[in-house]
């Protein structure tokens, strides 16, 4: 085991250096005078251009002998919105927690002291955080960014919209507690806290992107957690999300008397019809009507790489391109929107998206690299949803292995420079307990969609079931690294693994290394790039990559993780019982290996124990699925299908 550790050291300071190097960024100037900042040239060592500094003290005591003096202020106009309750409740909740106290909650209609000598720990726009004369514009700060400020005796925590607000709130925990969300059962934060001087604070903090979601299962099923990890919901905002022609037009309602308003195979829109175009547009400005809360609105075609294939479509797709055709259709709807929403509503700001996806994906641009003509840049109210489906996740986008990659981008900025969102991938579609191999491609690909102007990342993972392998650690470094990409993976990882898995995390670690290192093997020996979807993307699942010997090296090193914690199943039966849950959760991948392709070599004894391991502790994580629902048309996807047919085999032992 020291050999292999040492060789995993010096392997893993290869991949640090390859994967999580910063990068120079060279202007590449293409046909369209548009300028883009790859990552082409990198040098040896991550270096990040955010320098962090510690928050001077001040003489102002925020906790004197196990008191305090200060209280929560709001805004009389903003005590029921939502971000602001969650943030006055959990500034409430930690700071009870780590000094005793329960701070009051005043608004600004209560209060008349206040200025540089009150003391308030102020969150959104209260009349002291007027008073201080800071703007908060979207300008500066975008939807998200946080302004964290101390005026006088006072802290004022403040955004664009409350949201940002609340963001400055956990910034503020974070700098004066040393407060660390890490999980949704898992956080630090100084306790015992008797005498606290104050911070003096200076804070502007905008995210690396406007809007973030991580597309994995503890940031949809937990709001809370997804509130303190800046995160949000993917759908959060939109009337509908992803493929969306059915929902807007569905045929259960309209095809017995409108069958020419659909593809002649059923599976999308007839996007030439204007009878349909007609409808179409009704039905979304009513949809508009309906959901006076929402901002955003998918019009995106159904999940099948198909368009059209009427004259009409046909010609318009030679012509246009089928993205060319699909813009210039959501345009017209889009404008209808916006005229209708400038006549009703002239203070809503709303947007449509538009997919960049299978057979739309390659942009309306000439062999110069031109927009085809006017028609195809989107309207001011439409974003383009880049999904690089195709892509290699083990290099970057603009790898040589990814020139298409680079090209979609590329010609994407020439026509929606500005006005693009992406949809980018973090799972085998196929196989969700395998760990999808994109770790080190996580800085270097924000970066890319950060030099292209992305406002919106949705980085979509297995939200359905925890299954995934790795699942925990990519939670936390992904939502780390869409706030602010100049941190080093590398770390956010390891503090990570050392904080959540406790005793067990060395032996975790070797695991974590040991699956990378393999990995790049692979990837060296026999040129393997890894994909999230298509036959590529499971190529190197099988018995000649995962070897009994490997599956065996993994499953030794989870041993040593049962054992480190074994210490604390008489001292400390809660802890233990946790660590335990989180390992055995991660073992099922080990377990998963064993009973996909060591079955036979399993005894009755290992082989039943096993099976039911697997099963009892899918049970326990509510996992119900090992692959996507897409790609099982004819696979049964089910946890209880997959056991069902080991017992089969278990009987014939």
């Amino acid at each position: 085991m020291k050999r292999l550790t040492i060789l995993l050291l010096i392997i893993c300071s290869i991949l640090l250096v390859s994967g999580c190097r910063k990068t120079k960024e060279n202007n590449t100037t293409n046909d369209s005078n548009t300028t883009i900042n790859s990552p082409s040239e990198t040098i040896d060592t991550y270096i990040p251009t955010v320098t962090q500094t510690e928050d001077p003290e001040i003489e102002t005591m925020l906790v004197k002998n196990g008191t305090t003096d200060y209280k929560i202020l709001i805004s009389e106009n903003e005590k029921e919105d939502k971000y602001i309750m969650i943030a006055y409740h959990e500034l409430q909740y930690f700071f009870n927690e780590s000094t005793g106290i329960k701070l009051e909650v005043v608004t600004d209609s209560e209060v008349n002291d206040l200025g540089e000598k009150s003391k308030y720990l102020s969150i959104g726009n209260t009349l002291l955080s007027n008073e201080l004369g800071l703007s908060y514009t979207l300008e500066e700060l975008g939807l998200d960014g946080i302004k964290l400020n101390t005026y006088g005796n006072n802290i004022i925590m403040n955004g664009y919209r409350t949201r940002g607000a609340m963001y400055a709130m956990y910034e503020f925990l974070e700098r004066q507690f040393n407060f660390n969300n890490y999980a949704a059962d898992e956080y630090v934060i100084d306790h015992n806290v008797v005498n606290m001087n104050l911070k003096e604070y200076n804070v502007t903090e905008v995210p690396t992107f406007e809007r973030r979601s991580v597309g994995l299962f503890s940031y949809t099923t937990d709001d809370t957690f997804r509130n303190r990890m800046r995160q949000e919901f993917y759908s959060e905002g939109w009337i509908t999300w992803s493929h969306s022609y059915y929902k807007i037009l569905p045929m259960e309602t309209y095809y017995n008397d409108h069958p020419d308003w659909y593809a002649s195979d059923k599976k999308q829109l007839c996007l030439s019809n204007k009878e349909m175009e007609a409808e179409f547009t009704r039905v979304v400005i009513e949809m508009i009507k309906d959901n006076p809360d929402c901002n955003y609105m998918s019009l995106g075609q159904e999940d099948t790489n198909s368009f059209c294939n009427c004259a009409a479509c046909q010609e318009e797709a030679r012509k246009y391109k089928v993205s060319g055709a699909t813009i210039r259709f959501v345009n017209r709807v889009a404008e209808a929107a916006e005229n209708y929403l400038k006549e009703n509503e002239p203070d809503r700001e709303f947007y449509f998206s538009v997919f960049a996806y299978q057979r739309s994906q390659e942009a309306p641009v000439d062999e110069n690299h031109q927009a085809l003509d006017e028609s195809v840049y989107p309207r001011k109210n439409v974003r383009v949803l880049i999904a690089p489906i195709y892509a290699c996740n083990s290099h970057n986008y603009y790898d040589e292995c990814n020139s298409d990659i680079r090209s979609l981008f590329d010609d994407w900025n020439v026509v929606a420079k500005g006005q693009i969102y992406t949809w980018i991938y973090n799972k085998i579609f196929a196989e969700y307990f395998i760990p999808f191999n994109n770790f080190s491609t996580l800085v270097q690909n924000y970066e890319i969609l950060d030099s292209i102007g992305t406002s919106f990342v949705y980085h979509q993972g297995n939200k359905e079931t925890e299954a995934g392998g790795m699942e925990e650690v990519k939670s936390y470094v992904e939502a780390k690294l869409m706030w602010d990409r100049n941190q080093n993976p590398e770390e956010l990882a390891k503090d990570f693994i050392y904080q959540y898995y406790k005793d067990a995390a060395d032996a975790y670690y070797e695991y974590y290394k040991l699956f990378r290192i393999t990995y790049a093997i692979w990837e060296k020996e026999e040129n393997i790039h890894y994909y999230n979807s298509g036959s590529r993307s499971t190529s190197f699942i099988d018995t000649k990559h995962f070897t009994r010997d490997l599956v065996d090296k993994f499953n030794n090193l989870f041993l040593e993780m049962f054992d480190s914690i074994e210490k604390y199943k008489t001292t400390d039966y809660q802890l233990y019982d946790k660590l335990k849950m989180r390992i055995e959760k991660e073992y099922l991948t080990v377990r998963y290996l064993y009973l996909k392709f060591y079955f036979d070599e399993l005894n009755y004894n290992e082989a039943k124990t096993m099976i039911d391991d697997f099963e009892k502790y899918c049970s326990k994580h509510q996992i119900n699925v090992w692959r996507e629902l897409a790609v099982s048309t004819n696979v049964d996807r089910t946890i209880n299908y997959f056991v069902s047919e080991l017992r089969k085999k278990l009987n014939d032992k």
